[in-house]
């Protein structure tokens, strides 16, 4: 029995594609949506600083701007809909030195003819905002609407809705190619050993739009991967430091942040260096040092001490950036390549746009008359007040695997079920925050393992970390 045509093919999963299959399967759409990897959120959503930016380091005027600040002011509402955390702590640009006071009132420029809320503020005031840090800064420019969200859980959470909603999500699932028909439109998709039916492709591949481009016959797209490092702070540091911190950009990019996490940890970071290796998110030893001795001078407490996990992620690099359209060659194509660091923050009005485009190519539905527009909230014993925990009845709510996070058998469970269950322990991490604290899973991997194998099916000793050929081990015999 032949499968039904999909009406859009999504190529990609990570915040910007889960948004745009997440709006798309509001409609009366049949939604295909591929990934390469096991488990969405899997590229550069995963690395990503977590900030929801206002766009007033954002050249204004163009579409990266406009979508940015499209989006900033529906974070609160978005959040609340996917039960992800985001707080709106703001932050401040601070100039240390002369050479940094022009680019200071040029970017005080920038926020204002951009239209986003921003002050320069002096030195007495600075220090309050500043709670001790940054000692050194001379002004700032404060910008109260810049906000923090949980960019793995917001890309889940999209990726829920879409399913709750009818898409169809297939992991390891890597399009091999395409056919077209005699007009020159995208017919099949092909992936996995079979080709499936489509009448539009939205090519959010990430660091590989420009191959999926080319194995399209469209156009060429040019990109490459941009590996920024970053550094994780534990708490005893990461509560001290109530807002974004950053320097003045120069042309040499941003600089160094200090970006306080949802989880009241602070990120450090990120580097940009541009590669060619689509694979590589090895950190290095050079690179944690200059990070760290860079960072002291926005937060001098930061110590090698205080570090609890490197990373790194590649995200996507093009000229042009922001190449959000329809291809000229492929009609029922749209790319949405280039989309840099601001992914996140911007998703929400890029998967709008991307909608309209569809629209243009002939592909548009109204809204489902009972689409799905809220997920239910999961009680995570972290994030509940002292009175409510009292009055958890169900042992496995109260049952603690992850000590450093809080994390329960109940909570474990819950992420292995639902309509984007967690595959791996890297999926339970993802989705709970299970060894992710201090302790980086040295005691509790084992217990979540040991729940994800009975709640999967998997013999332990192949219980995968990751993708696979990443199994815990094989069985002795």
């Amino acid at each position: 029995m032949s499968r039904p045509v999909s009406d859009v093919a999504v190529v990609g999963a990570g915040v910007v594609g889960a948004a745009i299959a997440a709006e798309l399967a509001r409609r009366e759409l049949r939604v295909l949506w591929l990934e390469s990897a096991h488990d969405v959120c899997e590229g550069a959503s995963k690395a990503n600083s977590g900030i929801a930016c206002s766009g007033y380091d954002i050249a204004p005027d163009t579409l990266e701007s406009a979508l940015v600040r499209a989006s900033s002011p529906r974070w609160e509402s978005i959040c609340g809909a996917l039960d992800v955390p985001f707080a709106r702590v703001g932050a401040l640009a601070l100039a240390f030195g002369d050479e940094d006071l022009d680019g200071l009132g040029r970017l005080a420029s920038q926020a204002a003819a951009a239209g986003v809320d921003a002050e320069v503020v002096e030195v007495r005031r600075l220090r309050a905002l500043l709670a001790g840090h940054a000692p050194a800064a001379r002004r700032a420019l404060h910008v109260p609407g810049e906000g923090i969200v949980d960019p793995i859980r917001l890309t889940i959470g999209w990726a829920s809705l879409a399913v709750r909603n009818g898409a169809e999500l297939r992991c390891s699932s890597p399009v091999r190619g395409f056919r077209r028909d005699p007009g020159g439109l995208i017919s099949h998709v092909e992936t996995g050993g079979e080709a499936r039916e489509v009448r539009a492709v939205v090519n959010a591949a990430g660091v590989r739009a420009d191959e999926v481009s080319r194995s399209a016959g469209a156009e060429e797209l040019i990109s490459w991967p941009r590996k920024g490092q970053f550094l994780l702070l534990d708490r005893a540091l990461g509560e001290r430091v109530p807002r974004i911190l950053a320097t003045i950009p120069t042309q040499h990019g941003r600089g160094v942040l200090a970006v306080p996490t949802t989880n009241r940890t602070v990120l450090l970071g990120p580097t940009a260096v541009d590669g060619s290796d689509r694979e590589d998110t090895a950190t290095d030893a050079d690179t944690f040092e200059g990070l760290l001795t860079d960072a002291r001078r926005l937060v001098p407490g930061a110590d090698r001490a205080h570090v609890i996990k490197t990373f790194a992620g590649l995200r996507p690099a093009g000229e042009p950036t922001y190449r959000i359209e329809r291809s000229g060659l492929v009609p029922n194509l749209v790319h949405v390549a280039g989309i840099r660091s601001t992914g996140v923050s911007s998703a929400p009005a890029v998967a709008e746009l991307v909608c309209r485009l569809l629209g243009d190519a002939g592909v548009e539905a109204p809204v489902r008359a009972r689409a799905v527009d809220r997920l239910p909230r999961v009680a995570r014993l972290a994030e509940l007040p002292s009175e409510r925990i009292d009055a958890i009845a169900d042992p496995e709510a109260r049952a603690v695997v992850c000590a450093c996070e809080h994390v329960t058998v109940a909570e474990i469970r819950a992420a292995c079920g639902g309509p984007v269950p967690a595959t791996s322990l890297a999926g339970v991490r993802k989705r709970t925050r299970a060894m992710a604290g201090r302790c980086q899973g040295a005691c509790c991997q084992t217990d979540v393992g040991t729940i994800l194998a009975a709640e999967r099916g998997y013999v332990p000793s192949q219980v995968p970390f990751g993708e696979p050929g990443s199994e815990w081990g094989v069985d002795g015999g």
